[in-house]
């Protein structure tokens, strides 16, 4: 298996909505792969970590370090390992960290735009956060994250907004 994290900037920002599509599409085409992943957003900084076959995981990287919605691509790990998934309950999700709510109730303070995209730049910051958010997620989806072990690659639901 293969784990990738990288971080990218958007060229623009979008709406939920659009991340939501564009997730729900990614969380589609990773099942078929068997890829599993976690995406979280900060003010157009993006952290995405990527698990699978490495062949599949290096093309589906290459693919999207070219999409021109984004730019200032940055590995910031790749990794091998002959363990399961640390994300790999969803094909795809993804966590919008421009909540407040959700740095003071996963890291008990809020954080900064600044010092968020100084810090991204860290792997392990950058797995920290990841780690998080994946966790909140299950969390608020109800699932309880052992479950990773016992299931993977599902397709996220998003309430409608």
């Amino acid at each position: 298996m293969l784990t990738i994290v990288y971080r990218s900037e958007a060229v623009y920002r979008l709406p939920y909505s659009a991340l939501a599509d564009i997730c729900l599409f990614s969380a589609r085409k990773n099942r078929e792969l068997g890829v599993t992943g976690f995406l979280v957003e900060f003010e157009g900084i993006f952290l995405q970590v990527l698990e699978g076959e490495a062949e599949v995981v290096e093309r589906l990287y290459t693919r999207i370090a070219a999409d021109q919605r984004h730019r200032g691509i940055e590995l910031l790990l790749r990794e091998s390992s002959a363990g399961q998934p640390t994300f790999g309950f969803w094909a795809m999700n993804f966590g919008p960290l421009d909540t407040p709510t959700f740095w003071q109730a996963v890291f008990g303070s809020p954080v900064r735009i600044e010092e968020f995209r100084r810090r991204s730049h860290d792997a392990d910051f950058a797995l920290d956060v990841l780690a998080r958010a994946y966790m909140h997620a299950c969390i608020l989806a109800d699932v309880d994250p052992a479950t990773r072990e016992l299931v993977h690659g599902n397709i996220p639901c998003f309430a409608p907004g």
